[in-house]
């Protein structure tokens, strides 16, 4: 099932919930670790409990629980085996402590990117284990076995009890992040000229949105596969949320003379399209519409005629009109073909329209991904 098809109601449910069901998931994860204790009353019992409020505390996404879970158990066992072995074959406290001294800030130093957590582990585990090294083997594995005992139940609980899936926050987010910058770029569309409005609190919001989803991106490693094949595109599509938060953002800077006007409406009336393509995306994104909406055919190039006519209709006096060194530069970067009479409120609403084109493209990529279609049949989106 897409990662955009609507969520069932249960999903729903959960996702509006998960804080109260994350601390009920965490609950029920150290009652069946008390329930085992009273049962079978393992030595060290306390870290089986310690691991799990570890684990499960701050993640509460099923992707991020077992991320986090095998990272703890690898790094548990590094560092177990170590520490055993110091046990085992050193008699000297001197030796010992020097050695594992020596583990410690090796670790640290090659400790780093996305597995830093296991070398963590690893290095405070050698320390557990090791203790004041007046402890035989059995003990340092009884640590050992609680500890992993603990990265069991967190991952079973995680994914078989009210699972939290990242996937659903992701979707959440990514929505958040596109229906904020349509109603910002709606809401100056519908303002007077050179108005005060302050957008910064719905663009910070959006931003707040994607750096979420960057967060997530692990997690949806682990619980789709299809995101798996496709985690550089989830970077890309982050990146080109920013740049369109950023072309948002330069909006209310924007000014013109009275004179301007005509030609000003003239492209408002353009750009009031992409905040309805933009709402359309947020709704596909939501759940709210079964089909992803598609964008006219070389949407760049209907928009550069359109605004060269609104533009050639204003008045050859105008503001408006660029000067012969911004059209020599525009030319030069090869953004736009020459020709193009460009300004800085038409480009900036020409450079939206190509950012929101590259958003369908994205989406379009993962929706088809999700459906199974051969390579040859992802497109970016457009209608035929």
């Amino acid at each position: 099932m897409s990662v955009f098809a609507p969520a069932t109601p249960f999903a729903d449910f959960i996702y509006r919930h998960f804080r109260s069901v994350h601390a009920l998931k965490l609950g029920l994860a150290l009652l069946v670790a008390v329930t085992i204790n009273a049962i079978w009353a393992p030595p060290h019992f306390i870290w089986s409990m310690v691991t799990i409020v570890v684990i499960m505390m701050s993640l509460p996404q099923v992707g991020g629980a077992i991320e986090k879970s095998l990272q703890r158990a690898i790094g548990t066992c590094l560092g177990s085996a170590y520490g055993v072995m110091l046990v085992a074959t050193v008699d000297s406290y001197w030796l010992i402590m020097s050695l594992l001294i020596l583990a410690v800030s090796l670790i640290c130093f090659i400790s780093a990117g996305r597995y830093s957590y296991a070398y963590l582990v690893s290095g405070f585990t050698i320390i557990i284990v090791v203790g004041d090294a007046n402890h035989d083997t059995s003990e340092a594995l009884w640590r050992t076995a609680n500890i992993l005992s603990g990265c069991v139940i967190a991952i079973l609980v995680s994914l078989f009890i009210f699972p939290i899936k990242a996937k659903q926050d992701w979707r959440s987010q990514l929505t958040h992040a596109i229906d904020n910058m349509a109603e910002v770029l709606a809401q100056h569309l519908k303002a007077p000229a050179n108005h005060d409005l302050d957008f910064r609190a719905k663009l910070e919001a959006a931003m707040k949105a994607v750096l979420t989803q960057k967060k997530l991106f692990f997690s949806l490693e682990w619980e789709s596969k299809t995101l798996k094949k496709h985690k550089v595109l989830l970077s890309q599509l982050a990146n080109k949320q920013v740049r369109l938060i950023t072309l948002l953002e330069l909006l209310p800077l924007t000014r013109w003379q009275e004179e301007d006007k005509d030609a000003y409406l003239q492209i408002n009336a353009v750009a009031s399209e992409l905040a309805f393509y933009l709402q359309q995306l947020a709704e596909f994104v939501a759940g709210k519409a079964q089909q992803l909406p598609t964008l006219p055919e070389c949407l760049e190039q209907e928009l550069q005629h359109r605004l060269q006519l609104a533009l050639a209709s204003a008045p050859i006096t105008s503001t408006i009109v660029a000067s012969t060194t911004d059209l020599d530069a525009a030319a030069t970067d090869g953004e736009v073909p020459q020709g193009f009479a460009l300004t800085g409120y038409s480009w900036l609403i020409y450079q939206l329209a190509i950012a929101v084109e590259a958003l369908y493209e994205d989406i379009a990529i993962i929706e088809i991904a999700y459906n199974k279609q051969p390579a040859s049949q992802i497109t970016s989106g457009k209608a035929d």
